[in-house]
């Protein structure tokens, strides 16, 4: 079929389909830098993440999980083991040494971890942490911990724990 001056293209070597996928192949190689963005391009807001430090400090990790939409806050904590306790067999560890601090951040150290604490150290897990600076690795959670105030007025309180089931989620430990 011939259309005036123009012929139909030949089949073999170029082929229609063989021609489509040659082009749209040689278009993605040309584009496919144009996709990327520089590093002047970047928003400031990612410009600045980069540049902080990635580990969270008790105050922030406290303030982000309070704010953030699930209550839940992933990341690597640092802090200061200020003051130790020990409720129903979990050992918390404290970022402050007063519990009724706004800011305070709770490492609560399960079972499991605890013996594997034992069997790395031979001392327990709230003998070695106290007075140490760590770097935990973890979800932060807002929880409700009590309530302050008597009756039914009686506001709930909150607090921000991370959950310690091994001992390999700490990163560092410092004196």
């Amino acid at each position: 079929m011939t259309f005036g001056k123009l012929r139909p293209i030949p089949r073999g070597r170029f082929s229609g389909k063989k021609t489509i996928a040659a082009t749209f192949a040689a278009l993605a190689i040309a584009l496919g830098g144009c996709a990327t963005t520089t590093p002047a391009a970047k928003p400031a807001a990612a410009a600045q993440e980069q540049t902080t430090d990635p580990y969270i400090s008790a105050p922030d990790a406290v303030m982000r999980a309070g704010t953030a939409p699930t209550r839940n806050v992933s990341g690597v904590f640092e802090f200061t083991v200020r003051s130790v306790s020990v409720r129903d067999g979990i050992v918390l560890l404290n970022s402050e040494r007063d519990l009724r601090k706004p800011d305070l951040l709770v490492v609560e150290v399960m079972p499991a971890a605890q013996r594997e604490v034992m069997a790395h150290t031979r001392k327990s897990a709230a003998r070695y942490f106290l007075n140490k600076h760590l770097t935990v690795q973890g979800v932060a959670r807002r929880v409700v911990v009590g309530r302050s105030g008597k009756g039914k007025a009686a506001a709930p309180r909150y607090g921000t724990r991370v959950q310690m089931n091994r001992f390999a989620q700490v990163l560092t430990i410092q004196d």
